[in-house]
């Protein structure tokens, strides 16, 4: 489902996280942007009650969209590539299914799209990529356990008191990009600009998009990292998004710093995005961007929040920090 509040009003935590792991409803995809939207994802049983909680924390301006027969698709390792990340769009545009949503981990690509395009999705991905435990669509599909038993394997997987995460890592001197473009542009000039990124020497450690709600338009929001040697790129990278998307008012916030906390599986247990957006509300941190997919939560902020964010964050959670790593831009 989308949520969208207009800036200024509820902040993330009060509007979505809080009430939601109250309830003890588990999210299994949430992105979002700050002082507009978010996407997320809930099994299917706990969607309708989902929307209802939104709906009455959303505020008299706030809206909530509820999207029901979604699946959300994955493709992992990407190592931060754009080229990678642009034949993965430009394999759901030859599928002609609509995106209701984007979200990347430091590992994975991950989409929400309509369940009866999976299949259709899925064929796609295979005559784009090659996968080495699968040779055909049709092995990959016999390959994944039902539900039923995917239940039974995370259930009570998390019960300690203070959540334990593999690593929390941090990388600075990131230049953050964001834009409106049209629905459209998404499986087309969105994906052929990434694949021209690639080609400056670019990498893309964080990325999500979100619909927007009764128009037919995308949030989207991008962070590069280059080679030191490379100097300032971004007059290149804005003349790149605007040869393939002439309409996009690209903005660009720099520099920034991103955080990924790798290992807890949110959608395994309630509450695990809302510690982690307590914490950084609590520590007046602004959170610029969050993704949490797959078995990462990624998100931005800006850079001279970083030592307070990993602060509050190694007392949150019971992980080792590393120290921060200067991004290769």
């Amino acid at each position: 489902m989308v949520s969208s509040s207009p800036q200024g009003q509820a902040p993330l935590g009060a509007r979505v996280t809080a009430p939601l792991a109250l309830s003890k409803i588990n999210l299994t995809l949430l992105a979002h942007l700050a002082g507009d939207r978010e996407v997320l994802c809930t099994a299917s049983e706990a969607g309708e009650a989902a929307g209802t909680i939104l709906q009455s924390h959303a505020g008299p301006l706030g809206l909530v969209q509820m999207q029901p027969g979604t699946v959300i698709l994955g493709l992992y390792p990407h190592n931060n590539r754009p080229d990678v990340l642009g034949t993965f769009i430009r394999s759901l545009a030859g599928a002609k299914t609509i995106i209701h949503g984007l979200a990347s981990s430091p590992s994975a690509i991950t989409v929400v799209i309509s369940s009866r395009k999976k299949n259709k999705a899925v064929q796609q991905l295979f005559e784009h990529f090659h996968f080495s435990s699968f040779e055909s669509p049709k092995e990959f599909f016999a390959a994944q356990p039902p539900p039923e038993e995917i239940l039974q394997k995370v259930v009570a997987t998390y019960q300690e008191k203070v959540i334990k995460v593999y690593l929390i890592v941090s990388q600075t001197d990131l230049d953050l990009w964001g834009m409106s473009i049209a629905s459209r542009d998404i499986l087309e000039g969105f994906a052929f600009a990434l694949a021209d990124l690639g080609e400056l020497g670019l990498t893309i450690p964080f990325l999500v998009a979100l619909p927007g709600l009764g128009t037919r338009e995308f949030l989207v929001s991008f962070s590069t990292a280059r080679a030191p040697a490379a100097g300032d790129q971004g007059a290149e990278v804005r003349r790149i998004l605007r040869k393939h998307l002439p309409d996009s008012k690209p903005v660009r916030l720099t520099p920034v710093a991103g955080i990924s906390l790798h290992g807890p599986h949110f959608g395994d247990r309630y509450g695990i995005a809302h510690t982690l957006v307590e914490a950084l509300e609590k520590a007046q941190v602004t959170l610029l961007a969050l993704s949490c997919t797959v078995s990462s939560i990624s998100l931005i902020i800006r850079q001279q929040e970083l030592a307070a964010a990993l602060l509050v964050l190694g007392n949150t959670f019971e992980a080792p920090v590393a120290g921060p790593t200067v991004a290769k831009r």
